[in-house]
Protein backbone atom coordinates (compact mmCIF):
# COMPACT_ATOMS: atom_id res chain seq x y z
CA UNK A 1 0.00 0.00 0.00
CA UNK A 2 1.03 3.09 -0.95
CA UNK A 3 1.61 5.76 2.32
CA UNK A 4 0.14 9.22 0.60
CA UNK A 5 0.63 10.95 4.08
CA UNK A 6 2.38 10.89 7.09
CA UNK A 7 0.98 13.42 9.97
CA UNK A 8 2.85 14.24 13.43
CA UNK A 9 2.12 16.74 16.16
CA UNK A 10 2.98 20.46 15.20
CA UNK A 11 6.92 21.38 15.18
CA UNK A 12 5.75 24.40 17.25
CA UNK A 13 4.30 22.81 20.12
CA UNK A 14 7.49 20.57 20.27
CA UNK A 15 9.49 23.36 20.01
CA UNK A 16 7.53 25.04 23.05
CA UNK A 17 7.79 22.19 25.38
CA UNK A 18 11.46 21.42 24.62
CA UNK A 19 12.38 24.86 25.33
CA UNK A 20 9.77 25.07 28.31
CA UNK A 21 11.85 21.36 29.41
CA UNK A 22 15.17 23.01 28.76
CA UNK A 23 14.33 26.06 31.34
CA UNK A 24 12.95 23.97 33.55
CA UNK A 25 16.50 22.09 33.42
CA UNK A 26 18.26 25.42 34.27
CA UNK A 27 15.48 26.32 36.94
CA UNK A 28 16.67 22.62 38.92
CA UNK A 29 20.65 23.33 38.26
CA UNK A 30 19.75 27.01 39.91
CA UNK A 31 18.08 25.47 42.71
CA UNK A 32 20.50 22.62 43.31
CA UNK A 33 23.41 25.55 43.02
CA UNK A 34 21.26 27.82 45.61
CA UNK A 35 20.89 24.68 48.45
CA UNK A 36 16.95 25.73 47.83
CA UNK A 37 14.45 24.05 49.82
CA UNK A 38 14.01 20.08 48.95
CA UNK A 39 10.20 20.77 48.40
CA UNK A 40 11.03 23.14 46.22
CA UNK A 41 13.58 20.85 44.33
CA UNK A 42 11.04 18.27 44.54
CA UNK A 43 8.58 20.73 42.55
CA UNK A 44 11.05 21.66 39.69
CA UNK A 45 11.95 17.97 39.26
CA UNK A 46 8.00 16.79 39.14
CA UNK A 47 7.45 19.31 36.42
CA UNK A 48 10.67 18.86 34.77
CA UNK A 49 9.65 14.78 34.56
CA UNK A 50 6.08 15.84 33.23
CA UNK A 51 7.28 17.81 30.54
CA UNK A 52 9.72 15.51 29.88
CA UNK A 53 6.88 12.82 29.95
CA UNK A 54 4.71 15.29 27.58
CA UNK A 55 7.22 15.96 24.90
CA UNK A 56 8.39 12.44 24.41
CA UNK A 57 4.40 11.74 23.60
CA UNK A 58 3.89 13.87 21.45
CA UNK A 59 6.90 13.52 19.79
CA UNK A 60 6.12 9.91 18.99
CA UNK A 61 2.12 10.49 17.72
CA UNK A 62 1.67 9.63 14.29
CA UNK A 63 -1.41 9.71 11.59
CA UNK A 64 -0.35 7.95 8.20
CA UNK A 65 -2.89 7.61 5.82
CA UNK A 66 -2.64 5.40 2.54
CA UNK A 67 -4.79 4.01 -0.22
CA UNK A 68 -6.98 1.67 2.20
CA UNK A 69 -7.29 3.75 5.64
CA UNK A 70 -5.50 5.35 8.26
CA UNK A 71 -3.30 4.14 10.93
CA UNK A 72 -2.81 6.03 13.95
CA UNK A 73 0.11 5.52 16.32
CA UNK A 74 1.11 6.93 19.72
CA UNK A 75 2.82 5.23 22.74
CA UNK A 76 0.80 2.06 23.78
CA UNK A 77 -1.77 2.27 20.49
CA UNK A 78 -1.69 1.70 17.38
CA UNK A 79 -4.83 1.73 15.79
CA UNK A 80 -6.05 1.08 12.16
CA UNK A 81 -9.47 1.77 10.08
CA UNK A 82 -9.99 0.98 6.84
CA UNK A 83 -11.86 3.31 4.54
CA UNK A 84 -13.79 0.83 2.74
CA UNK A 85 -14.81 -0.45 6.75
CA UNK A 86 -16.13 2.92 7.73
CA UNK A 87 -19.77 2.97 8.95
CA UNK A 88 -20.05 6.86 9.98
CA UNK A 89 -18.21 10.50 10.39
CA UNK A 90 -18.94 12.58 12.34
CA UNK A 91 -16.87 16.03 12.71
CA UNK A 92 -17.85 18.98 15.51
CA UNK A 93 -15.53 21.98 16.41
CA UNK A 94 -15.43 23.29 19.92
CA UNK A 95 -13.20 26.20 20.19
CA UNK A 96 -11.07 26.31 17.88
CA UNK A 97 -10.46 22.47 17.74
CA UNK A 98 -11.64 20.34 15.26
CA UNK A 99 -12.62 16.68 16.35
CA UNK A 100 -13.41 14.26 13.77
CA UNK A 101 -14.87 10.53 14.65
CA UNK A 102 -14.17 7.97 11.92
CA UNK A 103 -16.61 4.49 12.98
CA UNK A 104 -16.72 1.37 12.20
CA UNK A 105 -19.97 -0.36 13.63
CA UNK A 106 -19.49 0.25 17.53
CA UNK A 107 -15.38 1.08 17.67
CA UNK A 108 -14.08 4.87 16.44
CA UNK A 109 -10.87 6.68 15.98
CA UNK A 110 -10.67 10.46 17.00
CA UNK A 111 -8.57 12.56 14.63
CA UNK A 112 -8.37 16.28 15.92
CA UNK A 113 -7.17 19.50 14.07
CA UNK A 114 -3.71 19.20 16.59
CA UNK A 115 -0.90 17.53 14.16
CA UNK A 116 0.89 19.37 11.82
CA UNK A 117 -0.89 20.17 8.02
CA UNK A 118 -4.53 19.82 9.77
CA UNK A 119 -5.40 21.16 6.63
CA UNK A 120 -3.86 18.38 4.63
CA UNK A 121 -4.74 15.65 6.80
CA UNK A 122 -8.53 16.74 6.69
CA UNK A 123 -8.48 17.19 2.79
CA UNK A 124 -6.99 13.95 2.42
CA UNK A 125 -9.69 12.49 4.87
CA UNK A 126 -12.03 13.74 2.78
CA UNK A 127 -10.90 12.46 -0.46
CA UNK A 128 -10.55 8.85 0.65
CA UNK A 129 -13.79 8.10 3.32
CA UNK A 130 -16.95 7.03 1.18
CA UNK A 131 -18.62 9.70 -0.34
CA UNK A 132 -22.12 8.86 0.90
CA UNK A 133 -20.59 9.06 4.50
CA UNK A 134 -19.65 12.62 4.30
CA UNK A 135 -22.50 15.20 4.91
CA UNK A 136 -22.43 18.95 3.64
CA UNK A 137 -21.72 19.62 7.58
CA UNK A 138 -18.82 17.30 7.83
CA UNK A 139 -17.52 18.50 4.78
CA UNK A 140 -17.28 22.31 5.46
CA UNK A 141 -16.02 21.60 8.83
CA UNK A 142 -13.15 19.50 7.43
CA UNK A 143 -12.98 22.18 4.07
CA UNK A 144 -12.28 24.83 7.11
CA UNK A 145 -10.11 23.44 9.81
CA UNK A 146 -9.24 25.95 12.31
CA UNK A 147 -5.55 26.43 13.72
CA UNK A 148 -6.08 25.47 17.03
CA UNK A 149 -2.83 27.56 18.95
CA UNK A 150 -4.41 27.58 22.41
CA UNK A 151 -1.87 25.13 23.87
CA UNK A 152 1.15 26.63 22.32
CA UNK A 153 0.95 30.30 23.41
CA UNK A 154 -0.02 28.77 27.28
CA UNK A 155 3.70 26.71 26.99
CA UNK A 156 5.34 29.86 25.42
CA UNK A 157 3.69 31.65 28.67
CA UNK A 158 5.29 28.93 30.28
CA UNK A 159 8.24 29.54 29.28
CA UNK A 160 8.29 33.35 29.77
CA UNK A 161 7.39 32.65 33.95
CA UNK A 162 9.92 30.54 34.26
CA UNK A 163 12.64 32.62 32.41
CA UNK A 164 11.47 35.58 34.70
CA UNK A 165 11.90 32.89 37.98
CA UNK A 166 15.44 32.83 36.93
CA UNK A 167 16.03 36.27 36.14
CA UNK A 168 15.21 36.50 39.34
CA UNK A 169 17.38 34.00 41.18
CA UNK A 170 20.51 35.47 39.37
CA UNK A 171 18.92 38.99 40.61
CA UNK A 172 19.20 37.30 44.37
CA UNK A 173 15.46 38.82 44.74
CA UNK A 174 13.70 35.41 45.14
Amino acid sequence: MSVLGVFTVRPALLLALGVLLLVQGALLLVFLGQSRDTAQVLFVVAAAVALAVALGYQWTRRIVIDEAGITVRRPGLKRRMNFAELTAIEAVRIRGRLFVTLWVDESFLLVTNGYGNADQLFCLLSRRVPGHLLTDEVKTLLAESPRADGNIIIYWLAVFFSLMLLWRLFAGVA
